[in-house]
């Protein structure tokens, strides 16, 4: 089987190639910096642009199955999942990586519009409904937590079950090249649900100094992101998820991981510990 991965160089399309890989799976890491996503023995570069046409069909050739993460950044990216599927003719397998709650957020998260294209397709298919990353506080939280000591969001005290992206890996990468996972939405979650304070004082603990988390209200974190030059339509969307998580819809903690994996999902103390060195002054 052939397995193509669109945004390979992602948070969770890397570590997807590298479990494929790991696996013995013949596998397409496309993006539109194709090098970039390839390292590692096995993986073949593969050039693609949600914003390119061009390129969707020689990278869809011979792809048996496919991970997609959807364009969020595009205009009109509601509607371009369904148009790529229209054009995967080799493809009868297609894992979609969404997100918990796709349904309860505003259109212009567009999570909903790719799993209804995603079921129309005729294709077997199966929905990934992660909850939010570890690598998060490792990548766009890093500087704040790093610089300042603080984090801030309008993520008020509600619990999430927090979840490490190897661990949605193997799960898609089982969902893409085993059999029994047609037609299931997986909602995957870590072992424990933590508040935002009470993870960044986990990633302080690691790294050996105090971090703190400030709550703020949604109207003054929609203020900062204009100003840092946000477009509206991903602030509406983040609007959508932060509220999501106050009320409670990022609590539940599933048992998705050890199901299909056969061990336990990471905890964020681990993950943490691995990588202190970013929260250090």
């Amino acid at each position: 089987m052939t397995v193509l991965v669109i945004g390979a160089t992602g948070k969770s399309g890397r570590p997807v190639v590298e479990t494929l890989a790991a696996r013995g799976t013949k596998v397409g890491a496309a993006s539109r910096t194709p090098a970039a996503a390839s390292e590692g023995g096995g993986v073949i570069p593969v050039r693609f642009d949600w914003a390119d046409r061009t390129t969707w069909a020689p990278a869809l050739d011979g792809a048996e199955a496919l991970y997609i993460v959807g364009p969020y950044a595009h205009p009109t990216g509601e509607v371009l999942v369904g148009d790529l599927l229209a054009e995967a003719h080799d493809t009868r397998r297609v894992v979609l990586l969404s997100v918990i709650g796709a349904e309860q957020l505003p259109g212009e998260a567009m999570m909903a519009p790719w799993e209804r294209s995603v079921r129309a397709s005729g294709k077997e298919w199966t929905i990934l409904h992660p909850n939010w990353f570890f690598q998060n506080f490792g990548t766009g939280f890093a500087p704040s937590l790093r610089d300042r000591g603080v984090l801030e969001l309008p993520a008020g005290d509600a619990p999430v079950s927090f979840v490490d992206t190897r661990d949605i890996a193997e799960v898609a990468a089982a969902a893409l090249t085993e059999d029994g996972f047609a037609s299931q939405i997986l909602t995957i979650t870590g072992p424990e649900s933590l508040t935002h304070r009470e993870a960044v004082t986990i990633a302080g603990q690691a790294a050996g100094r105090t971090l703190t988390f400030h709550p703020i209200a949604p109207e003054q974190a929609e203020a900062k992101s204009r100003a840092a030059g946000v477009g509206e339509r991903t602030i509406i969307a983040q609007r959508g998820l932060f509220q999501l998580i106050r009320d409670g819809g990022n609590a539940p903690v599933t048992d998705v991981v050890e199901r299909v994996t056969g061990h336990a999902p990471r905890g964020f103390a681990q993950y943490a510990a691995e990588h202190a060195e970013v929260w250090r002054a």
